[in-house]
């Protein structure tokens, strides 16, 4: 009879030791991996919420005119070109004069818009939820009185 002669204890933990490394390794180059594709699109978010951010409107006056009609007066006071792309009165979507055709209204840097809103009915005792949204989802609102 042979006597056959297992690895002894001190090669097995060697072997054990060098898989686990090895093991390591391959799973840091993975992670690496998957943690450049998540910086990339984070990457691509922070540079649209700064285009966001340099973009500015406020709605600076609002003449709600006998019932009928309502004249919103905008500014833009970012560092961007805004693009008005829709008006709301308390919460519904509304046409205006000059219209808002698909591609919007544009305001320059620093430069001003009237819009006029009519026909429009509302009861003058009650303030109106006013909702100027642009092109990049900035929003400027407000409640007005007659």
């Amino acid at each position: 009879m042979k006597r056959r002669k297992a690895i002894s204890t001190i090669v097995a933990t060697i072997l054990t030791i060098n898989m686990a490394i090895v093991m390591g390794g391959i799973m840091m180059a993975w992670a690496m991996g998957l943690i450049g594709s998540y910086q990339g699109g984070t990457q691509v978010q922070y540079m649209l919420m700064g285009e966001k951010a340099q973009e500015a409107i406020v709605v600076e006056n609002v003449w709600l005119q006998s019932g009928t009609s309502i004249k919103v007066f905008i500014r833009n006071v970012g560092t961007r070109e805004a693009v008005i792309k829709a008006v709301y009165v308390n919460g519904t979507s509304v046409s205006t004069s000059p219209s808002l055709n698909p591609s919007g209204i544009s305001i320059p840097v620093l430069g001003n818009l009237t819009l006029t809103i009519s026909p429009i009915s509302y009861n003058p005792k009650y303030a109106q939820l006013i909702v100027v949204a642009t092109a990049r989802g900035n929003q400027a609102r407000g409640e007005w009185v007659a």
